[in-house]
């Protein structure tokens, strides 16, 4: 029996290397800093990860990308997805726009819908968003034109641009600027009623619902959900425990992998979060594909949860070595230390998501790293 699990772990770790092959008309590539040029045309999707990201070029399918800057100043046939520190998109889009980062801004033109979580977003000027743009963030500015409507919630709002739709948002402060123009509905939800500048034009109707601060109740967090969190918190110290015991050695390739790889697990993670169930749906509507779609989707769901550990283990390890002068610290107790140490940071408001995001895609592509850090056997002599 041990044997067996002992080989669905490693299956699980090794296998899902080779799942980029399944995904035959893209093209991938990871890198420290890439500049793309005009001339450059890319004829599948394009998935790439890296420290600073220039392009100019031409993708005639989507663009997904993981970095610490993106600058895109191309023509993207399909939709450009990305998670950077700094996003500015001044090209044309023909799909839509899915990301996160600090700072996203806009200076070109999006056929279709934007998604953004950033601390800041700036629809500039010259910008053209084709539908809706949905937006949570801490600073939104939108000075250009947008097809449909404005929906999300943001601190603070400032609207200057031509709005063809509804604006429905829930905002700490809104400023509506002279020169702004809603052809619709501005219904907002915020604590004090919105700055509406002379000259504004809203066509259709404006509501405001007031927002009455909560009493806050402590840190926000019931008994039961602390009881809740201490059993996750548990079953992940156990499933760890039972890792080490069947698996050790290509566990700890794994964590090896996680702060000597760091950005390029960050990239790795990202794309393959993201593209494995791509493949994995299509391979499901073909016949011979059926059985390899079921197992992918299986063995993609068990590594989306135990991505976290990797991560765990590898932070206890840094954590305990810090009071350690001699030797590692044993594995256990790096792995049981780690846990906590996330578990807590997944308590701390604002900034749970962002830690969670980053513990999954580092943990994620951490796995596809197995190889390079798994100690070869022995030669016999």
């Amino acid at each position: 029996m041990i044997k067996l699990f002992k080989f669905l772990i490693i299956f699980l770790l090794c296998g899902l290397t080779f799942l980029p092959h399944l995904i035959q008309a893209s093209e991938f590539k990871v890198t420290d800093n890439l500049v793309i040029p005009e001339s450059t045309l890319i004829q599948d999707d394009y998935f790439i990860s890296g420290n600073n990201i220039k392009f100019s070029g031409s993708v005639e399918g989507d663009f997904i990308s993981a970095s610490r800057t993106l600058t895109s100043k191309g023509v993207i046939g399909g939709n450009l997805m990305s998670i950077a520190q700094d996003i500015d998109i001044s090209g044309d889009v023909g799909g839509s726009f899915r990301g996160g980062g600090q700072n996203i801004s806009l200076d070109g033109k999006l056929k279709r819908n934007f998604l953004g979580f950033a601390a800041s977003i700036n629809l500039k000027e010259s910008s053209e968003v084709g539908g809706d743009v949905i937006a949570f963030c801490g600073e939104l500015k939108v000075s250009g034109k947008v097809g449909k409507g404005i929906k999300g919630s943001v601190g603070s709002m400032v609207i200057s641009g031509i709005i063809d739709g509804d604006v429905n948002v829930k905002a700490d402060e809104i400023s509506i600027m002279p020169d702004a123009k809603i052809n619709g509905n501005l219904f907002y939800k915020s604590k004090k009623e919105a700055k509406i500048e002379k000259g504004a034009q809203i066509t259709g109707e404006t509501k405001w619902t007031k927002v009455i601060p909560k009493k806050k109740k402590g840190a926000g967090l019931t008994g039961g959900k602390l009881l809740i969190k201490f059993l996750f918190l548990c079953a992940s110290i156990a499933t760890g425990l039972f890792m080490l015991l069947v698996a050790k050695k290509e566990v700890k390739a794994v964590k090896e992998s996680i702060f000597k790889d760091f950005l390029k697990n960050l990239g790795l993670g990202f794309v393959f979060v993201i593209c494995i169930p791509v493949a994995a749906i299509i391979l499901l509507f073909t016949v011979i594909g059926t059985p390899i779609s079921i197992i992918v989707l299986f063995a993609y769901l068990i590594l989306f949860y135990i991505a976290k550990i990797f991560v765990g283990f590898a932070l206890g390890e840094k954590v305990l070595k810090l009071f350690k002068t001699d030797g590692l610290p044993a594995p256990a107790w790096s792995l049981i230390v780690g846990l906590i140490i996330l578990y807590i940071l997944f308590l701390i408001p604002y900034i749970h998501w962002i830690v969670y995001l980053l513990t999954l895609f580092v943990g994620f592509g951490s796995v596809f790293q197995i190889k390079k850090y798994l100690a070869p056997p022995p030669t016999a002599t």
